[in-house]
């Protein structure tokens, strides 16, 4: 008897590109569940809120007063 619940998929790592190319390298039949894709999403975008607030910190840095 087999289980045919599919392998869990550790979570992307990395820079943007780095976890682009994990994405990639996923066999496209390995069904990802919903809460594995929402937690990459959340990472991502939480990743990407931060980068924003560095950039805001710099660009306000760089204004002469």
């Amino acid at each position: 008897m087999t289980d045919s619940t599919p392998a869990p998929v550790d979570d992307l790592a990395g820079t943007a590109d780095e976890r682009i190319r994990q994405l990639a390298l996923l066999d496209a039949s390995n069904a990802l569940t919903a809460e594995w894709l929402r937690r990459q999403l959340d990472s991502a975008l939480a990743a990407w809120a931060d980068d924003e607030t560095v950039l805001d910190i710099e660009a306000d840095s760089h204004v002469d007063f």
